[in-house]
Parts: C-alpha cells; sequence; structure tokens
C-alpha cells in the first residue's frame, strides 16, 4: 500500500505575506515604469490579481504603498533587517583597517542606490503631494546619515580619520559626496558603470577622510571594483 504525502496548505497568514508581497513587487514595476500620479490603486490592484478593497485593506494609501516598494527596492528583499543589522554593515564596524571599513561601506551603500534609484523619481513626486511620504523620505535620509556616522565613529576609533578631522564634519564630507545627488549624476546621467563609480567615490572618499599614508591593499578584496580600477581612481 503506498501511502501519499499530503501537501500542507498555506496558512491565511502565509497567503496575506504572499499576495503582499505581489502587490509590492507589481507597485514597484508600475511606479518605476509610470511614476507616481499614473500608477493608481486601481491599477496595481488589476495588475497584481486583487480587488481594490484588498489594496486599501492592506496598505491604506497609494503613499504607503511607495513607501513599502521603497523599502523593498533598496533592501532588495521583502521584510528586510534594518541596514545596522545587516552582515556586511557588522563587518564594517568591526573591520580593524578604516580602509576595509570605507570599502565595505561604499560597496553595499552603492548597491543600495543601484536598486533604490528608479524609484526616487516617484518619491519625490510623491512627496510633494503627501506629507506622509514626505516624513517618510525625510526618515530614511536621517537614517542613511545616521549609518554613516556609525562608519564614521568606527573610523575614529581606528585612529583613521585627517588630522583635525572630527566626527561630524566627517560624516557631513561622507553624506554629502556619497549621496543620492552625485549617484544621480555619475551612474545616471553621466553613464558610469558601477565598478567605476565604486572606485572613484572609495578613492575620493580616502582622500577626503582618511589620514595620509600606505593603503590598506586587502581593503576591497572580494568587493565587485577590486579589480580593473582605472588608475586615475587609484589610492
Amino acid at each position: 500500500m503506498t501511502s501519499r504525502v499530503k501537501s500542507k496548505r498555506p496558512s491565511r497568514a502565509d497567503q496575506a505575506r504572499a499576495t503582499r508581497r505581489r502587490i509590492i513587487e507589481t507597485a514597484t514595476r508600475l511606479f518605476t515604469a509610470d511614476g507616481y500620479a499614473s500608477t493608481t490603486m486601481e491599477k496595481v490592484a488589476a495588475q497584481s490579481g486583487v480587488a481594490i478593497q484588498t489594496m486599501y485593506y492592506t496598505f491604506g494609501t497609494k503613499g504607503q504603498v511607495l513607501c513599502e516598494a521603497m523599502e523593498f527596492a533598496g533592501a532588495g528583499e521583502h521584510d528586510p533587517i534594518p541596514v545596522h543589522q545587516r552582515p556586511w554593515m557588522i563587518e564594517a564596524l568591526a573591520a580593524s583597517s578604516p580602509y576595509r571599513s570605507l570599502a565595505l561601506g561604499v560597496e553595499h551603500g552603492v548597491d543600495i542606490y543601484q536598486r533604490a534609484a528608479p524609484l526616487w523619481p516617484a518619491v519625490n513626486a510623491a512627496a510633494v503631494v503627501d506629507p506622509a511620504v514626505e516624513r517618510y523620505w525625510r526618515g530614511v535620509t536621517s537614517g542613511r546619515r545616521a549609518g554613516m556616522r556609525r562608519l564614521v565613529g568606527r573610523i575614529s576609533e581606528l585612529d583613521g580619520l585627517r588630522t583635525g578631522l572630527d566626527v561630524e564634519r566627517a560624516t557631513d564630507i561622507m553624506f554629502v559626496l556619497n549621496g543620492h545627488a552625485i549617484f544621480q549624476g555619475l551612474v545616471i546621467e553621466a553613464a558610469w558603470n558601477l565598478p567605476t563609480y565604486k572606485a572613484w567615490l572609495y578613492s575620493t572618499l580616502v582622500q577626503q577622510l582618511l589620514s595620509p599614508g600606505h593603503p590598506d591593499a586587502s581593503a576591497t578584496k572580494n568587493l565587485t571594483f577590486a579589480r580593473g580600477r582605472p588608475r586615475e581612481f587609484t589610492t
């Protein structure tokens, strides 16, 4: 007699999570392709295969859908853990070399920008008309600065900052140089590829933030800009 193994049916909670994820993925695609104004709740519902009532019950507003789409895009996964708890940030904050700490921050911080940048126009448009999105985006900006300050704090602990440069001023410099506007200008508008951009950013931050000396040759080991960096961007 052959026994049959019954497949376990998804629970309601699992089904709800799957539906939410499908909606977020659909919304991410539509916000990116069509912009904020043209992406309606009705359009997202139709292309997600859910009732419009489900959209409002699950998210409440289009602005909330966009905020969750941004979280998904930035992390590259659903239900992401906070940046300061991600393995690469833990490694960066435990690094014994200021160069390695900085290199990890560049590598993974730029990757976040690459994933999130297609949604920036929608977020900027939404923030003008939706106070909740504007507050969300201010929170993202504040969190980004706080993460950079933690990274700079570790570099300072390693006596890696230039003489006369304190943590606050160094954070200011990193926040501007490793910011959305420069990424937009060089990667999106000038069409720099990511390894070239990362190499330039790393080299620039080293020059601006770190004490002069012999750089850590292994700082960029196993990172995407470790090889083939343009000569003018080497340190």
